[in-house]
């Protein structure tokens, strides 16, 4: 098997560390084994994580006190609400996830020993990872540069937002490690395709060395079909695993756009780069249904005239496949295309409607 090449390192050492940032902010309480090659959790961790939580609950009610003593508008907290919300569900559910990237370790394996190399990431994956960064960056900058207000909330917005974005940001990066196995699965299809088609084209063999090679070719067929399947069924429970989190991160960067007036230019960039953070997840969530989707040249694993055995056995095991591509769903909402262009034209709507009442009230 060849050696990792420098973008996988690149991209290894990029997740690696995105995890160590979780771990940090005590939004993760799992852990690496070297020696077991296997995810568990960590009671320090899960420590850690509970007493984070307890600290960041403490800081929005005294921060949601101060502001009724204020007599201030409590509608931009309510995005803070979410975020705890999902904080809880995360700590709970946590156990599930650890079980979950347990299997995608050894799906990665699985894959990495069919595809005879360990690279399974390319450089658009990287970028995938890389613009992820930059979302949740982007998105603290331009939350900290709207609000002024000099209390408790200049903490308030660091901590709680900071780790919302890492959780967003952890279930993307999984959800492109599942982008590049598809693509690898790919990859695998075109090869064992290609070395048909030139068992088709080749003179007749004997039995003994043509009954070897079909073989091989439907040991290989079959494995790439069970490595189908397993990489559309972890697909399937990340999705469901993390419904919840997408559909508070959908709630989340809607928000501003029910309560906040496009007025001032730093509301204006604060309601962009929701919108914009929008479209980037929808458009991950696309990357991975178009992904899913079968390749043509899977359809052509056939030996006429050579082996109608392997045909028969190639047919069973094409009937097993499954040939449904991956939705991303939220409890029963499919978060395709569609539903983005009703999302943004709901959010230009109630844009318009905003700054009419606000010119409305300031005549």
């Amino acid at each position: 098997m060849r050696k990792v090449n420098l973008l996988n390192r690149c991209t290894r050492l990029f997740l690696f560390c995105i995890v160590m940032l979780t771990q940090l902010c005590g939004l993760t309480t799992f852990v690496y084994d070297l020696k077991r090659e296997r995810i568990y959790q960590s009671n320090t961790l899960r420590a850690y994580s509970i007493f984070v939580l307890v600290v960041l609950t403490a800081t929005v009610m005294s921060n949601v006190y101060y502001m009724i003593i204020q007599e201030a508008d409590l509608s931009p907290l309510i995005g803070y609400y979410v975020i705890l919300v999902v904080r809880v569900q995360n700590l709970v559910y946590s156990g599930e996830c650890v079980q979950l990237l347990n299997e995608m370790l050894r799906l990665v394996g699985q894959l990495q020993t069919m595809a005879k190399h360990p690279n399974i990431f390319r450089g658009r994956h990287l970028l995938l990872l890389v613009l992820a960064l930059h979302t949740l960056v982007r998105s603290l900058i331009a939350a900290i540069d709207r609000d002024t207000r000099q209390n408790i909330i200049l903490l308030l917005i660091p901590a709680v937002l900071m780790a919302f974005l890492l959780q967003i940001t952890i279930n993307i990066c999984l959800f492109v490690v599942l982008i590049a196995c598809y693509q690898e699965l790919h990859l695998c299809t075109r090869r064992i395709s290609n070395d048909v088609a030139k068992v088709r084209r080749a003179q007749p063999l004997d039995g003994v060395h043509l009954s070897v090679l079909v073989e091989q070719l439907r040991g290989l067929t079959e494995e790439l079909i069970m490595l189908r399947s397993k990489v559309f069924h972890i697909s399937r429970r990340l999705i469901k695993h993390f419904r919840f989190h997408w559909l508070c991160a959908m709630v989340h960067g809607l928000i501003p756009f029910v309560f906040i007036t496009a007025i001032e230019q730093r509301d204006l960039y604060f309601m962009t780069t929701s919108a914009l953070n929008i479209v980037f997840y929808f458009t991950i969530f696309e990357m991975l249904s178009w992904e899913s989707r079968l390749s043509r040249s899977f359809w052509h694993f056939h030996l006429t005239n050579y082996q109608p055995s392997f045909d028969r056995t190639i047919d069973v095991l094409i009937h097993q496949e499954i040939s449904e591509h991956i939705k991303i769903s939220v409890y029963e909402i499919t978060l395709d295309m569609k539903f983005l262009f009703r999302v943004l034209s709901i959010s230009i709507f109630f844009i318009f409607v905003n700054t009419q009442s606000y010119w409305h009230r300031h005549r």
